[in-house]
């Protein structure tokens, strides 16, 4: 089982020593959890790959402590340069052309995906290492992020070596621009949105890929009559025999999740409140979206496919 560790200085150099060992280290980012090892060890980075399901044609987030780092690893051009000065640290990643100077299992196509998280345990333990490490979500692929520490060794905890306390404010990942196209490229909507970026540099929005695997179904109402119609919904439902848990922003139904009336309270749940319902092995899971945050949007997406109500 993994051993949970303070987010103390103690803590982290505890976690650096099981990072140079090829070890992997599950920490708090400012967006969703992350696990990483030592960005230079292939081996490391094979077995990270093995835990968390994931394909090698997807190659991770490499994190950084501090811009300059970017440079060595990473050709910086000047749209890079406007971004990194506007959000690094923060929830944005970037997609560079790769100097070569980390394992190819990262750059299989030449590029390499760059993050510096803005959260003091990831960038200590990076510092403290002296190198880069990888960031993926700590989550199997394909379900949803984590975002408590507790859920982390629920589900990994027999599959890594450490996991690291923490608090993750945003509660949705990283926004993905790729720049090695012109214009660039968002691959990923996340916790920055696209009109912000556009004020720096020319981009395009690649389509959403792919959905989160769940236990049940999940339908997404939102708009002004979103609440008229969950209950409406749920009753239907109901009557039919279905168990279902909604998540929405206010007590809805009895077995309603809450996750908060403002954006930064709805975002840093949603994950949480999933995770929550999932857990209560229902029939159907039903959400009160927000229509007007492109990141939130493209999560609730991700979970609900093509059942989402504009109403």
């Amino acid at each position: 089982m993994a051993e949970v560790l303070e987010p103390t200085r103690e803590g982290i150099l505890k976690a650096v020593e099981i990072l140079r060992r090829g070890g992997i280290v599950a920490f708090p980012t400012e967006t969703v959890y992350g696990m990483g090892c030592d960005a230079t060890n292939e081996e490391a980075l094979k077995r990270l790959y093995e835990v968390k399901g994931r394909s090698l044609d997807k190659p991770f987030i490499v994190g950084v402590w501090s811009k300059e780092i970017v440079s060595k690893i990473a050709e910086v051009d000047d749209r890079a340069k406007k971004l990194m000065d506007a959000y690094f640290p923060g929830p944005l990643t970037l997609v560079l052309k790769s100097k070569g100077s980390l394992p190819q299992i990262l750059s299989p196509a030449g590029k390499i995906a760059v993050r510096m998280p803005a959260h003091h345990v990831p960038l200590k333990l990076m510092e403290e290492l002296e190198r880069p490490i990888v960031v993926p979500s700590a989550n199997i692929s394909g379900r949803p992020s984590l975002t408590r520490w507790e859920h982390v060794v629920e589900e990994l905890g027999e599959r890594i070596d450490a996991v690291i306390k923490g608090e993750c404010k945003v509660g949705i990942e990283s926004t993905i621009v790729d720049l090695t196209v012109n214009p660039a490229k968002v691959l990923r909507v996340g916790a920055i949105d696209v009109k912000s970026i556009k004020r720096h540099v020319e981009v395009v929005v690649e389509p959403i890929k792919g959905t989160y695997t769940l236990s049940c179904s999940v339908y997404v109402f939102a708009g002004e009559k979103a609440r008229e119609k969950i209950e409406e919904f749920v009753e239907e439902m109901s009557k039919q025999g279905k168990k279902v848990v909604v998540i929405a922003r206010e007590k809805i139904t009895d077995k309603c999740i809450s996750i908060g009336k403002t954006r930064e309270e709805y975002s840093a749940k949603l994950f949480d409140a999933v995770r929550e319902a999932e857990f209560k092995r229902p029939d159907l899971i039903v959400i009160e979206g927000i229509m007007e945050n492109e990141g939130i949007m493209d999560r609730l997406r991700r979970l609900a496919g093509e059942r989402i109500f504009r109403v």
